[in-house]
This record gives structure tokens, sequence and C-alpha cells, in this order.
């Protein structure tokens, strides 16, 4: 069972995520398990012939000891340090990337190495008594399916779209003469801005002109602003920073986006 929530950014643009549910978690855990209990038995296996030919060889006591505990170290590391690292900088474990599962912040966001360190080391309590029973109750009683270590961390799991699913966002019709004129030939998006220009461009016929419009010109300002351009249809002025940053190299739009498609623009105004 999963469910969607929506997330209003600080442009006052409404993000909807799919949340992911204990099923699919599950499942996710699950193949995660497999993968880091594979690799602690091939590591405990080789470390145990390590010591063993140590003692082998009259190796002293103290040295098998130090690798009895570099032994417990990396078991350690392979059940808690496992997770972190692998969501801190791909926001998803392997478990997650085969069910298509990934975690954010309640803001949307990508979420970083404390905020995935600290919904990992409380797995210890969503665990309690056994079988995660702790945090199955808790996620039941949240709306985001949020277990104890997403709540004091801040994060969520969802369901991201499929890239497959979501056709790309060409510029229709393309840039004209004197639009290009004062385009820079160079323009990097960040993943918020990204994010926001494209989810506006996909939705901006259902919000109505004045609407779409007005959440146009409150985006459009600080990129345009920031990358030295300007234009009178705010909307147009995305539509062509986007394509150049995204875009760069296209020249026929998909059938599928002519929908995406704008009437020719106004003349350009000179900046004074």
């Amino acid at each position: 069972m999963d469910a969607d929530v929506a997330v209003e950014s600080p442009e006052h643009i409404v993000f909807r995520y799919r949340i992911a549910g204990p099923a699919r978690r599950c499942v996710a855990h699950v193949i995660d398990w497999f993968v880091y209990s594979t690799a602690l038995a091939v590591l405990v296996l080789v470390m145990i012939f390590a010591m063993a030919g140590a003692r082998g060889q009259g190796v002293s006591g103290f040295v098998a000891e130090a690798s009895g505990g570099l032994l417990l170290v990396a078991v350690f590391a392979t059940q808690w340090l496992y997770f972190v690292a692998w969501e801190a900088t791909l926001g998803r474990s392997p478990g997650k990337m085969v069910v298509g599962l990934r975690v954010v912040t309640t803001e949307g966001r990508p979420i970083g190495l404390k905020a995935a360190a600290l919904r990992n080391f409380l797995r210890a309590a969503d665990a309690l008594p056994t079988a995660y029973i702790a945090g199955v109750i808790c996620m039941a009683m949240t709306s985001r399916f949020q277990r104890l270590g997403d709540l004091v961390a801040a994060t969520m799991v969802v369901v991201p779209e499929h890239a497959a699913k979501a056709a790309a966002l060409d510029l229709v019709p393309p840039a004209y003469p004197h639009e290009l004129a004062t385009l820079p030939e160079d323009i990097s998006l960040d993943e918020d801005e990204r994010a926001a220009i494209e989810l506006f461009l996909r939705r901006r016929r259902g919000l109505g002109p004045a609407r779409a419009n007005e959440l146009a010109a409150m985006i459009a300002g600080p990129i345009g602003e920031r990358i030295g351009f300007r234009h009178p249809d705010p909307a147009r002025l995305l539509a062509l920073v986007y394509d150049r940053a995204v875009n760069a190299g296209r020249t026929d739009a998909p059938a599928s986006l002519r929908s995406f498609s704008l009437p020719p623009p106004p003349p350009m105004q000179q900046a004074r």
C-alpha cells in the first residue's frame, strides 16, 4: 500500500510524491539484508582463515585477538554503515534501487550524511522487540509511513517517477534569433531549480493563464537575474533556460510534446 503526499517548495510550487508503503520497503530491506549478509559472510571467512594461518605460523596471541577485534568492527560497519554510505551518496541502497525507492527529506530534497546517519542508527529502536515491530507500528500511525528513524531525521521513502514515463521537455517552438542573441551559451541549473522548472512546464496547462504567469514570474526572476537573461514572458524564459541547460543539442521535439508549444513570443525588450 502506497500513498501520495504534497510538499510545497519555497517558490510555492507543490510537488507530489508517492510514499512507499511497508510492503515495498520490506522487500527492499530483504534484498539489502541478503547483500550485506553475503558480503559479511565472505569477510568473516577471509578473516577466520587469516587468523588460523597466523596462529599456525606462531604469531602472538595479541595479534590474533586484534584480528578478532577487527572482525567485530567489520560486522558493525557492514550492518550499520552499509545503509548510511549508500543513502548519503545516492539516496538509496541496492535494495531500494531494485524496487525503485528513494529516501528524501520531508521537504522533498535529497538527504545528506547527517540525515542518513540518524535514520539508520535508529534501526535498533525500530527493530524492537523483534522483526521491526516498533517501526511498522510507527509507520502505520504516520501519514508518510515514517518509522522512528525517519521521524528523527525528518526523512521519508518515496517512489520516484521513472524517467521512461516522463517524456523529455523540448522547446516548441524553437528559440527565435532575437532570443538566441541574448541567451547565454552555458546555463547550469541546480537540482532544485531544474525540478521546479520541469514541474511548472509539465503542469502549466492546468494552472490557468493568470496562475501560470504568477508562478513563472516567481521562478523566472531569480534565475534570469542569476544568469543575466531577460524575457518579457516569464514562462518562455523558463522554457528557453530549461532547454539550453537540459536539452542541449536537440533539434526536433517528439510529437508527443506538441502540447507544450507556445505561440510566438513578443519582441524582446532591450535591457536598460
